[in-house]
């Protein structure tokens, strides 16, 4: 998924990147950075994961 996927499926559950931000101690823009795909072994991608109810390789899928 891209950022902005991300983003609009986060929206459609009701959760913003902020509200995530604040449930995983860090900042906002740790989560835009996690949501467009750096820091692959970040546990914020586990948290984003939970929220849209997807496992994080559904989200970003591996690189071959």
């Amino acid at each position: 998924m891209t950022k902005d996927e991300i983003k609009t499926a986060m929206k459609a559950k009701g959760t913003r990147p902020v509200d995530l931000a604040k449930k995983a101690g860090v900042s906002r823009s740790m989560v835009s950075h996690v949501m467009a795909g750096r820091y692959p072994g970040s546990r914020v991608r586990g948290w984003i994961a939970e929220a849209l109810g997807k496992t994080p390789p559904e989200i970003w899928p591996p690189k071959c």
